[in-house]
């Protein structure tokens, strides 16, 4: 799946507690800053790029962020990492 065609998908945000692997996340409240932010992320070994489209009590928003295989051999589960739209 290419980068853009993550944002095409309506997925939830992830669960915050690392349930659903998502360890590290960002939400946009435009598709072209979701986008744009895409070259920033820098995977590794046994990590993915996530994301996709919702809506909140605001509106619309867009969500990027990265998966891990195993969260347990990644790392602290407190370590769990969201940022939010500033606009």
């Amino acid at each position: 799946m290419s980068e853009q065609a993550i944002f095409e998908s309506d997925a939830p945000l992830p669960s915050g507690d690392g349930s659903d692997g998502v360890v590290h996340w960002h939400v946009f409240r435009s598709r072209e800053q979701a986008e744009q932010f895409t070259s920033c992320i820098r995977l590794d070994e046994g990590q993915s790029l996530v994301g996709g489209v919702t809506n909140d009590s605001v509106g619309r928003l867009w969500w990027l962020g990265v998966r891990v295989e195993d969260v347990e051999r990644w790392g602290n589960r407190q370590a769990l990492n969201k940022h939010a739209a500033s606009d």
